[in-house]
């Protein structure tokens, strides 16, 4: 069970945290790092986080977005770790980098108290290689990681923050994060993305990557064997980044972007999930149909492996306004095993109607 921050511990955190951030080496600490560490362990997944903007005019979920994971934090602060992407900018103002009367001019603004509901939710580790951290520059960019920083939440996923590590309850995690745009660290970069997996690996017991990648939409639902394009964007052959992922040193791959669910994989015993979609972004995000298909990822993994072992695939779909809502069909699931058993030609995952995850004897 996650360990619970005592304000001691907390500070320790942030004294832990300070400079630029997480990823030059410095250590987070959380819980107690001398116990003796579990057999197995279990990590929560989820894919996109955008919790409201107020550029380039105010729209915010309702009570201020306290209730978007009311019918999820439970799960979530029950793993041992907790991660997602977080699809945005945390700041009170911003520059914007696209022309804000543009049709194609997606860009996300947090206020920078809603890191609060992220804290609440449980989430430990939050992927920032993304096609939205940079939407209102540098200076967006730079508010997201202090703000997180100060929040106690472990981030990666640009060259000013490559990786971070997190010592929780007796086990040393190694985070990290790749995207496709030039202002994140790149699926594409296969010297780098050895690098710091290799490095994760050599310094930590479990090494979680994730990743922004593919291109997006309801038609977008099945995995190529290709690398994939939008707008002439360059968005990585993510079958090929994800095996090499494993290869270099990845306990767990799991990714985002599509803003639909795809299917997921077992790779030399690790697992891998290619999109968990949209999982809280109640407003300025599409959430009809496929696009609110909300997966919660639990996996449970061999401590000293970091092998997967089993996990449920917890069903969700978006309300406008609200967030992750239970998904008592498990429709969400349902979708999950289709694509597994259409795209995976060598499938060694079984998912139950519950969205269960076994592996085929």
């Amino acid at each position: 069970m996650k360990r619970l921050l005592t304000i001691v511990m907390l500070a320790a955190l942030l004294a832990a945290c300070s400079g630029e951030n997480t990823a030059s080496g410095d250590t987070a600490v959380a819980g107690d790092s001398t116990a003796t560490a579990p057999d197995t362990l279990t990590i929560a997944m989820t894919g996109d986080i955008m919790l409201g903007s107020t550029f380039p005019r105010v729209r915010l979920p309702r009570n201020d977005g306290r209730d978007i994971f009311i019918e999820c934090d439970s799960i979530l602060r029950a793993a041992d770790v907790a991660c997602g992407n977080l699809e945005g900018v945390l700041a009170d103002e911003g520059r914007p980098r696209k022309n804000p009367e543009s049709p194609r001019a997606f860009m996300f603004l947090m206020p920078t108290e809603y890191v609060g509901r992220l804290v609440d939710a449980g989430y430990d580790f939050l992927g920032i290689a993304n096609n939205h951290i940079f939407d209102f520059w540098e200076e967006g960019a730079v508010s997201t990681t202090k703000t997180l920083q100060e929040a106690g939440i472990a981030y990666a996923g640009r060259k000013e923050c490559e990786q971070t590590s997190r010592t929780i309850n007796g086990v040393r995690y190694g985070f990290c994060a790749f995207g496709h745009e030039d202002y994140c660290l790149r699926t594409q970069d296969t010297a780098t993305v050895r690098r710091i997996i290799t490095e994760l690996k050599r310094d930590n017991d479990i090494v979680i990557v994730c990743f922004h990648g593919g291109a997006e939409g309801t038609a977008c639902r099945h995995l190529p064997y290709e690398t994939e394009y939008l707008q002439g964007d360059d968005r990585g052959n993510l079958r090929v980044f994800t095996h090499f992922a494993v290869d270099c040193g990845a306990s767990i791959v799991y990714g985002h972007g599509p803003h639909v669910p795809r299917c997921m994989e077992l790779y030399k015993g690790h697992l891998i999930a290619y999109s968990l979609g949209n999982f809280a972004t109640p407003v300025g995000m599409g959430t009809a149909g496929l696009t609110g298909y909300a997966p919660l990822l639990v996996a449970r993994l061999n401590s000293l492996t970091g092998e997967f072992i089993d996990g449920k695939i917890h069903s969700f779909i978006q309300i406008a306004g609200e967030g992750p809502r239970r998904d008592h069909k498990n429709l969400v699931a349902a979708e999950i095993r289709q694509l597994t058993e259409e795209d995976i030609t060598d499938n060694h995952l079984l998912i139950a109607d519950d969205g269960t995850i076994t592996i085929k004897q």
